[in-house]
């Protein structure tokens, strides 16, 4: 089943792993974000709860168990899974929903399976201690639990992180591997065929086999600087799709890096100041990189950039500053932006059109960060203080609706075709904690006051319902109706779930 997508908080500025006029290299241009503060990642600031198909999976470290929820019924039902599952993940399968949870106390994790016709089946499997993060192939086959030194309390140089271990999910045969890449990794990704994974560290790429005689294991360490001194925390890495290529952007530097992940030399791309910010397009072929001194945009193809280093397209984009770009997961366009510029307005960027599509959008706040549906018909702004966030319509253009919230905005999650998005607000000094459904195409805002605070946002498509989870201790979850509007609370999953009827959550 397909599960819902979703973004991690914010981190310090550390390395990281990102997703996605004129040819030749790029020339100088007049200063138009000079004296700025470096652009902050926020389009990765909200993640959506753990959800598979019709189901929603929440785990209770304290009770060891995790509880299911049916967003079509509403029927609850519990499992025990190991002691203190605490880090979930859902696992793509074409006929079960699947789960996967980091048992903490244990140092094992569930792996959850409920069929359609035979109910759940649960199986613990040994990993690593202080395991904390999950990432898993788009099929759904493997997955790597590893430990995001970033989510760590109090952790010390001595604490190097370089424990993963690999999960073959194949039904009835599911076993792991335990081995060792660089120190400290801060992302895990898959070659879209499934031969390796791939895990970004301070080392450099650590390139594990899949498919091998005697795989899975660690083949190579690929370095991703001349420098082998060079301080890891001012860097993004963006994998290809395909795993052929890695690109590195460093904080304060004109120059990127593309690296051959199979071996061979580093190239250089040199830009014309600074790169703040850079995108993979989602089929890997284009790269979009921002240089906010300058206020350009480069379109860097792969891979011929990695042999035509200055064969690029540059863009000068006007009426605005941009230094950030969020990028479509299945559309040929994104949002350019700042969020240090305190201006208001925004960009549409296509970059499948020649030259390229730029066209500015009034707002009415300064941008804190932008983000769009998968087929980018629609998107979402949440303003600088995070208490108010404007509705896009881009398909066809309308004018940015904007709507106030009573606390921060800490959690999105937009449906894969923009027609609908829950957003959710809180300040817990006043007790304010609200939910917001925007109604994509019509810009129709519906508010709902909740009872406890939201920790985590989703999308049941198949169940055609929103989802808003929130702190309780009993267990409390809140579904909207994505047509009617209509809203049902669920509190206490390890009790005889009670639920509410009606618009009051």
């Amino acid at each position: 089943m397909d599960d819902a997508s979703g973004d991690s908080p914010p981190y310090p500025n550390e390395e990281g792993y990102a997703g996605s006029g004129g040819t030749g290299a790029a020339g100088a241009a007049g200063a138009a974000g000079s004296g700025l503060p470096p652009e902050e990642e926020l389009e990765s600031s909200y993640r959506s709860p753990v959800a598979t198909g019709r189901f929603v999976w929440v785990a209770n470290p304290t009770s060891g168990r995790v509880a299911y929820v049916d967003a079509v019924t509403l029927e609850v039902q519990t499992v025990p899974a190991g002691h203190g599952p605490t880090y979930m993940a859902a696992v793509p399968d074409d006929t079960d929903d699947v789960a996967l949870a980091i048992n903490v106390g244990s140092s094992d994790a569930s792996v959850l399976r409920r069929k359609p016709q035979a109910g759940l089946v649960a199986k613990n499997v040994p990993i690593h201690a202080d395991a904390n993060s999950w990432s898993v192939s788009s099929s759904g086959r493997w997955a790597v639990a590893w430990s995001d030194a970033r989510q760590a309390k109090n952790a010390g140089v001595l604490d190097a992180f370089q424990d993963v271990t690999v999960v073959d999910l194949k039904e009835g045969e599911e076993q792991t591997r335990r081995m060792t890449v660089g120190y400290r990794p801060v992302a895990v990704a898959f070659a879209s065929d499934e031969s390796a994974a791939f895990a970004v560290t301070q080392d450099g790429i650590s390139v594990i086999d899949l498919q091998a005689s005697g795989a899975p294991f660690v083949a190579r360490l690929v370095p991703i600087s001349d420098d082998p001194l060079e301080d890891a925390g001012s860097r993004d890495v963006s994998i290809t799709p395909d795993g052929s290529y890695a690109l590195v952007r460093r904080d304060g530097e004109a120059r990127l890096t593309v690296v051959p992940l199979a071996g061979g030399e580093l190239v250089h791309v040199e830009l014309s100041g600074p790169c703040t910010d850079l995108d993979l397009a989602p089929d890997g072929t284009m790269a979009v990189a921002v240089v906010r001194d300058t206020n350009e945009v480069a379109l860097l193809p792969i891979p011929q950039i990695a042999q035509y280093p200055t064969g690029f397209e540059v863009t000068q984009v006007s009426k605005l500053t941009v230094g950030s770009v969020s990028l479509a997961a299945e559309a040929p366009m994104g949002l350019l932006y700042s969020n240090v510029s305190h201006e208001q307005r925004i960009a549409v960027l296509r970059y499948d059109q020649s030259p390229l599509g730029l066209q500015p959008m009034k707002l009415y706040g300064e941008v804190s960060s932008a983000m769009l549906a998968a087929n980018g018909s629609t998107g979402i702004v949440v303003h600088g203080g995070r208490k108010s966030f404007s509705a896009l319509v881009l398909d066809p253009e309308l004018p940015a609706k904007l709507i106030g919230s009573g606390g921060l905005i800490t959690q999105v999650a937009i449906s894969a075709d923009g027609a609908r998005t829950v957003l959710a607000a809180r300040d817990d000094s006043k007790k304010a904690w609200e939910a917001f459904l925007v109604r994509g195409f019509t810009q129709q805002v519906d508010l709902f006051e909740l009872s406890s605070p939201p920790i985590a946002v989703g999308m049941v498509p198949s169940a055609n319902r929103a989802y808003v989870a929130q702190e309780h201790p009993e267990g409390r979850i809140t579904f909207v109706d994505l047509d009617t509007g209509l809203a049902r609370t669920l509190t206490g999953f390890e009790l005889a779930a009670r639920v509410v009827d009606g618009s009051e959550p």
